[in-house]
């Protein structure tokens, strides 16, 4: 266990990952389970590799989220979730339970807020008095790392928190802190945010701006350092989140000279104003999401080792058993209930 590291999974990135990426798996009664085995698999992977002292995982709950609300096409162009997925959501919480991992879903919101949040949450509380009391009398957590199988949450590295990613994989899994993300993409991480504004997300139905793809949207970030700077170049006597933008071609060329961008490009970039700043709310992750979350709740407990060993068997997951980590209760720790 390595002191001060709080790991955070987000669920139903790994599940669906697990689901798209594994063959069909199913067990005696013919019941498909190879997202649950994936997640499993990765979990299990995730704890063995990063050995956390606190452990928690952030899930969506299958209800329209503020995000579908005020755009209705978010993720709207994605084929209905597959029975055979979600069947398989019940067996993972089943698993978390069973190991003693606390989970944590907010009606309206994604995992990934959540997780957000909680983190959040943490770093502020661990400034109180109250809170150092709870933990043991010190900061008790040093850095985040959040698990998850796509690249979302990138955005919230900084110097505390991580991304391990597995995207490609357990054996391809990538860590991700503030040096690695702009080794990958010459930003910041709180730059990705606009960078997503410019290029869209086709996964998730976040438009971006037409004609603009990864590179052109990072040299864009790179040049004027955010959207918001960005648009103020574009209008430099208004207010760049001003409604009413007025094509002027004389005006233009003057601007395309002077910021050094084509005419093509500015003037894309002017009539697509409102769908980036939508695009840019679209990816944001929130950390303000009302939920109560006491960090000795996510402090890894004891569990029965047994009684996961006969879940997984029951699931035909013989092959994770060896898997599991150590079960040996602790004077200071608590079952969860």
């Amino acid at each position: 266990m390595i002191k001060g590291r709080f790991v955070l999974i987000d669920a139903f990135a790994l599940i669906f990952r697990a689901f798209y990426a594994l063959p069909a798996l199913t067990n005696k009664e013919g019941v498909q389970l190879n997202a649950a085995y994936g997640f499993t698999s990765a979990l299990l992977a995730a704890i063995k590799t990063l050995e956390p002292e606190y452990l928690a995982c952030g899930f969506d709950l299958p209800k329209p989220t503020k995000r579908h609300i005020e755009y209705v096409e978010y993720k709207a162009h994605r084929a209905p979730v597959p029975e055979d997925l979600m069947t398989q959501v019940p067996y993972v919480r089943e698993i978390l339970k069973a190991m003693n991992i606390p989970v944590f879903a907010v009606e309206g919101y994604e995992g990934e807020d959540v997780i957000a949040s909680i983190i959040k949450q943490t770093a502020n509380r661990l400034q109180t008095t109250a809170e150092k009391a709870v933990v043991g009398g010190r900061s008790s957590v040093s850095e985040f790392i959040i698990v998850t199988g796509d690249l979302d949450c990138l955005q919230l590295v900084d110097k505390q928190t991580k991304v391990y990613s597995m995207a490609r994989g357990v054996n391809q899994a990538v860590m991700y802190d503030e040096a690695k993300v702009r080794e990958r993409y010459g930003l910041a991480p709180k730059q990705f945010v606009d960078f997503k504004a410019l290029k869209g997300d086709p996964s998730d139905n976040i438009p971006g701006v037409p004609g603009i793809g990864e590179k052109g949207a990072i040299n864009l970030i790179q040049k004027f350092g955010s959207l918001e700077n960005l648009y103020q170049a574009l209008n430099p006597k208004s207010e760049a989140r001003n409604p009413k933008q007025i094509l002027n071609e004389e005006n233009d060329k003057k601007i395309s000279k002077t910021i050094n961008i084509s005419e093509k490009l500015l003037i894309l970039l002017k009539e697509n104003r409102e769908q980036a700043f939508l695009s840019q709310k679209l990816s944001k992750i929130v950390d303000d999401v009302p939920l109560e979350f006491n960090l000795a709740d996510a402090k890894i407990h004891d569990y029965d080792q047994q009684k996961v060993i006969a879940l997984l068997n029951k699931l035909g997951f013989k092959s994770l058993i060896a898997r599991l980590p150590d079960s040996h209760r602790q004077d200071n720790q608590q079952k969860l209930l």
